[in-house]
């Protein structure tokens, strides 16, 4: 998942459980329409285990980059996101048996539903 930055703990609970929902229903939602479904438990664990490897990746760019503000810290962080982007549409891929190009559309989709929703409805609240 993805770190928050804000100052307000009830905040970032929210933005991550609203980020952790949104997760389980798109995969539920995806799994659902290819037949899949079974897989459900599988596909979950390796998203959310990935990402989460990941993230512990990101934490100390982070810091790195509110301290520091270097150039660097700005690719290593896009490098990071970008990694997690691959890593999904390989997962994404691999599950529904799908080209390329729609693993990437479909992760692009996962991630503005997931990430940008959840930000989008935990400033709402």
């Amino acid at each position: 998942m993805q770190a928050n930055m804000t100052d307000d703990p009830i905040e970032s609970f929210t933005e991550v459980s609203i980020e952790t929902i949104l997760t389980l229903v798109f995969i539920g939602v995806m799994l659902f329409f290819n037949r899949t479904l079974y897989a459900y438990v599988q596909v979950t664990t390796a998203i959310i285990f990935c990402a989460n490897i990941i993230g512990v990746f990101v934490v100390p760019v982070l810091i790195w980059l509110t301290v520091s503000e270097e150039p660097l810290s700005y690719y290593f962080l896009a490098l990071l996101l970008f990694w997690d982007y691959v890593v999904v549409t390989h997962i994404i891929k691999q599950v529904l048996s799908i080209n390329f190009f729609a693993s990437l559309v479909l992760s692009l989709f996962y991630f503005t539903a997931t990430y940008f929703a959840a930000f989008a409805l935990g400033q709402m609240l």
